[in-house]
């Protein structure tokens, strides 16, 4: 669930490069799943971070192509660095950590063993012309053995050797076949609701001619 929105903006590219790639050494790419019910004072909001992503992106004028992977078995969750830069003070104890990282990945969760890559593909790329920096993305995004679509907007900044992408989606796991985890009768449970954002770095991986 992680992910994959964010794969599309990459084709935001200057129009003089040809194709592109995921710089993993810095940017994130996350996803925040919050949580509800009458005690869910007692359970923790969660961040997953998506660190092992591989993606390539051509760009032609004013349109583009993406495709993106992801390996499922490389998700993290619930970092201490990643829950303070987004404002969570109550971090899993490192024992409490493992059993919601074994959870996470597990048959009940993304079940990494059956799906190992969450993809995405663009079907569409579009420079919005009216607002400086924006381009509108569509694609079908592949999780946990399910495909849907998705459609947003995403953000191209400068930087030397390439670009900044950053943006945000919302998606609903239920959608893709994971049932929200929940614990104490549903007392305390995750939303169906995951915002994936990122702040990603581009890299030309093939020279221009």
């Amino acid at each position: 669930m992680i992910a994959t929105a964010v794969l599309l903006i990459f084709l935001v590219l200057p129009a003089s490069a040809q194709q592109w790639s995921v710089d993993s050494s810095t940017g994130y790419f996350r996803v925040i799943i919050l949580k509800e019910g009458l005690l869910s004072s007692l359970g923790h909001d969660h961040v997953l971070d998506a660190r092992d992503a591989r993606g390539t992106v051509a760009i032609a004028g004013s349109t583009g192509s993406v495709h993106l992977e992801i390996n499922a078995a490389g998700v993290e969750i619930d970092q201490p660095s990643s829950d303070a830069e987004e404002g969570f003070d109550k971090s899993p104890s490192e024992s409490d950590r493992a059993k919601i990282r074994a959870n996470m990945r597990g048959k009940k969760g993304l079940d990494v063993l059956s799906f190992p890559f969450i993809k995405f593909d663009s079907t569409s790329v579009e420079k919005v012309e009216s607002v400086k920096d924006h381009w509108m993305v569509s694609g079908t995004f592949s999780l946990h053995g399910s495909t849907g679509t998705l459609d947003f907007p995403v953000v191209l900044a400068e930087r030397p050797g390439g670009c900044w992408v950053s943006g945000y989606v919302r998606i609903h796991p239920s959608e893709y076949g994971i049932k929200p985890f929940s614990v104490m009768g549903g007392m305390i449970r995750v939303q169906d609701e995951a915002l994936v954002k990122f702040n990603l770095a581009l890299k030309a991986s093939v020279p221009a001619p």
